[in-house]
C-alpha cells in the first residue's frame, strides 16, 4: 500500500504505519500525524468456522490421525486517515486512493504480495459497515476522536494451531487359540 501511494502521489516517506490513534501512555502524536494508520479494533473466532475435530483420509493399512479443527479468526482492521489543518484535504485524497487499492485488490496471496507471510496462503479484505452507535463507540474506547477511516474484515486461519487429540489404526482380526464349543 505504501507503494501504490508514494508511486500515486510522487512522495519518498513511508504514509502508511501500523498504530492505534493515540497513545494513552505517552499522548505523542507526533509519529503518526499526516499517516494513514491501521490498526486492529476486534479479534473474533470466524462464525463459519465451526469447533471439534477432524480426521485425515484414512488409508487402509495405515494410521489416521484426529486434530482439533484449526483456529479461524475474523479480524476487524481500521484503516484511518490520521492528517490535521492544511493537510486534512490531502489525507482524505489518501484515503479515498487506499479505498479505491484494496476495491482494485482484494486478495492478497504470494504471486500478487510476495512478502506475505509463509504461513498464510491467502488474505482476503471485505469492507464492512458499522452502525453510528458502534462507530462511536469503538472511536470512545480507543481514547481518541474521529477520523475519516473504514473498517475491513480479514478472514484469517491461525497457522500451527491443529493440535493431535489421537491416533488410530486400522481394525484387525487376530489369530487366536479359543474356540467356540457348540453346545
Amino acid at each position: 500500500m505504501n507503494e501504490s501511494i508514494k508511486t500515486s502521489f510522487d512522495l519518498t516517506e513511508d504514509i502508511v504505519v501500523v498504530s492505534p490513534p493515540s497513545d494513552k501512555d505517552t499522548h505523542s502524536t507526533a509519529n503518526i500525524e499526516n499517516k494513514i494508520l491501521i490498526f486492529i479494533s476486534n479479534l473474533e473466532r470466524d462464525t463459519f468456522s465451526k469447533p471439534g475435530h477432524q480426521m485425515t483420509a484414512f488409508q487402509p493399512g495405515q494410521r489416521a490421525v484426529i486434530t482439533n479443527k484449526p483456529l479461524y479468526l475474523s479480524i476487524s482492521v481500521v484503516i484511518a486517515a490520521h492528517f490535521t489543518g492544511s493537510n486534512y484535504t490531502d489525507g482524505l485524497k489518501i484515503l479515498s486512493h487506499v479505498f479505491a487499492f484494496f476495491h482494485r485488490n482484494p486478495t492478497f496471496n504470494h504471486q500478487n504480495a510476495p512478502d506475505l507471510a509463509d504461513t498464510i496462503e491467502q488474505m482476503t479484505l471485505e469492507m464492512e459497515t458499522i452502525p453510528d452507535g458502534q462507530l462511536s463507540h469503538m472511536w470512545g474506547m480507543l481514547g481518541s476522536h474521529y477520523l475519516p477511516s473504514c473498517v475491513y474484515r480479514i478472514r484469517a486461519v491461525i497457522p500451527n494451531s491443529e493440535t493431535i487429540l489421537t491416533q488410530t489404526g486400522r481394525l484387525r482380526q487376530t489369530n487366536t487359540n479359543l474356540f467356540r464349543k457348540d453346545v
